[in-house]
């Protein structure tokens, strides 16, 4: 049973409904819609054009996109619909052709000649979009002709043959190239303005297909310093296709740029970009490795002795000094637990480690001292936080076992320890 409402209900304020005309002041001359002149059926045809040009805009919007539609659910819609020539019911829709996800549809009449083909989606230069957009999504989430295949196979969709999927390959990676080599272009213009030559200092770092040093494709980029774009790229493989089919003096093809081990990789990559910067009239003076780049060592001469500038990035220093403490703490036995080397003040450590490198950037000597000083801050934190707790068990009068390792005495000489302390 419902409970009933105890006390008197509060009276709910009106705030208009449908019927309710709300008048809009008009800030020029001060009249209102109210002593409009305007009839109801203006007004109403208003809103419907504005209704109009709102769902006009939705569809716009989304004629873009794709649908998938059931093949029944199409046929049965088109069977209802009226011949443009004849108004005489019954089209018929009939797939002429297929090319991937892309049908060829013809609509022709049962009771004239009236015929009719499109396709299912748009075209660009006599090929079809959707076939593009599917090898590029593929290929971004690191997946190839296989995936695909499994996908629209338990979707009931059509798929590229293995050559068409290889074809849109080489057109994406055609575009792919000549977008990125504009863009790099462009950032380089940014870095010379109006001089024809200058010099920057770049980040190098390189990744790699897989973690390990078993990779067989890597990549090596050079990043600005000044504005956090990419100067140069070098992409290396050391595994070939048509090489390791045995096809490799029978067609012509790009075959593995780099031989040897996937760590030396980023050596190999880093002198190539430097080799470059002679030809786009840019010279590299600084270089920004991540602490364990050994690429530097390869191009500190490259444009003379010592004409390139090492620059150790703080962030990495800083990731160095925990990883350290946690590989002591995992090897050393007793050295983790409460009260000791926890990940907590691994973590504290490692900023005040970092904070100060950064604030003594150019003085040695006080960077040093203040590495020194975040060290014993931290300890003394602690030695604070473990006298603080002795001395509020020694007033309550407990001897714990921590303070038996500290010497306390027991309850009888603890004042005199308070007064040492």
């Amino acid at each position: 049973m419902a409970k009933s409402r105890s006390g008197r209900s509060k009276k709910r304020r009106f705030t208009g409904n449908r019927y309710t005309i709300r008048a809009t002041i008009n800030e020029n001359d001060e009249t209102s819609e109210l002593n409009s002149t305007e009839s109801a059926s203006a007004k109403k045809l208003e809103s419907s054009h504005t209704s109009l040009e709102i769902f006009s805009e939705r569809l716009f919007h989304t004629s873009k996109d794709n649908r998938i539609v059931s093949w029944t659910t199409l046929i049965s819609f088109f069977a209802i619909v009226c011949c443009p020539d004849c108004y005489s019911q019954g089209l018929e829709l009939i797939e002429d052709s297929v090319s991937g996800l892309c049908s060829h549809m013809n609509l022709k009449c049962k009771n004239c000649s009236f015929f009719k083909g499109f396709p299912m989606t748009e075209k660009m230069k006599g090929s079809c979009l959707i076939n593009s957009s599917i090898v590029l999504g593929l290929r971004i989430i690191g997946k190839g002709f296989s995936a695909g295949k499994k996908l629209c196979a338990f979707l009931g969709l059509p798929f590229l043959s293995k050559l068409a999927f290889r074809n849109q390959e080489r057109k994406l990676l055609k575009a792919t190239e000549r977008v990125a080599q504009e863009n790099i272009n462009a950032a380089l213009n940014e870095i010379k303005g109006s001089n024809s030559f200058t010099k920057c200092g770049i980040s190098i770092d390189g990744t790699w297909q897989r973690r390990g040093y078993s990779s067989l494709n890597g990549c090596v980029s050079a990043i600005s310093v000044d504005t956090g774009k990419i100067l140069d790229i070098e992409v290396m493989t050391q595994y070939c296709h048509i090489c390791a089919k045995g096809n490799c003096q029978s067609s012509k093809h790009v075959c593995s740029n780099y031989k040897g081990s996937a760590g030396n990789m980023e050596v190999v990559g880093a002198y190539r970009i430097f080799e470059r910067s002679n030809v786009r009239n840019v010279q590299y003076n600084e270089y920004y490795g991540d602490g364990d780049s050994k690429g530097y060592e390869s191009v500190k001469n490259f444009y003379g002795i010592n004409t390139v500038t090492k620059l150790e990035c703080i962030g990495h220093v800083q990731k160095r000094v925990g990883g350290r403490l946690r590989q002591l703490k995992k090897t050393t036995k007793g050295l983790g637990g409460k009260n000791k080397l926890t990940d907590k003040l691994i973590d504290r450590i490692q900023n005040y480690y970092g904070i100060a490198i950064r604030n003594n950037v150019g003085n040695l000597q006080k960077m040093m001292s203040s590495v020194i000083a975040a060290f014993f801050t931290v300890y003394l934190e602690k030695t604070i936080h473990c006298m603080d707790s002795v001395l509020k068990d020694l007033r309550v009068g407990v001897v714990t076992k921590g303070q038996k390792q500290l010497g306390v005495p027991s309850k009888k000489s603890s004042k005199d320890f308070l007064i040492k302390l």
